[in-house]
């Protein structure tokens, strides 16, 4: 059976989840969420109820939510996508410093893991982003 492909905008709540619980050493909450994503409370509360339902976060008192370990999986793999490539656009391509967050958050849902790796290889491993944040470890 194949597992079930995760879009873009659902890629993108998991890994403000995920920021957010790194930020914060824990959880997030969903008005935590509704303003990094600047989305209302009440559009991200309903898009949190299908992450519940597949299974990708789990609620908690007080509006608080932590990633499952699967949707943890995938946040921390997108992270690693982001982060190496701001890498590439600030180092290789000289992409100023302010531009490459914006740049990463288009690209990071197109490039595949195994081109990733890649990518980080060719840079030499680097362990922090061009903002300093550690690159996460990925299997």
């Amino acid at each position: 059976m194949r597992a079930k492909t995760i879009s873009a905008t659902r890629e993108d709540y998991l890994r403000a989840i995920y920021l957010l619980q790194e930020r914060h050493g824990g959880r997030a909450s969903t008005t935590e969420t509704a303003k990094y994503l600047h989305l209302s409370k009440s559009t991200v509360s309903e898009r949190l109820k299908d992450l519940m339902r597949d299974g990708l976060v789990v609620p908690h008192k007080y509006a608080s939510i932590t990633l499952t370990p699967r949707g943890q999986k995938i946040a921390q793999s997108l992270t690693f996508k982001h982060r190496i490539i701001e890498v590439f656009l600030h180092s290789t391509l000289k992409v100023p410093r302010s531009k490459v967050h914006a740049e990463a958050n288009r690209l990071e849902h197109g490039v595949s893991d195994e081109v990733a790796k890649r990518l980080h290889c060719f840079l030499g491993s680097p362990k922090n982003d061009p903002h300093g944040m550690q690159i996460p470890r990925v299997n």
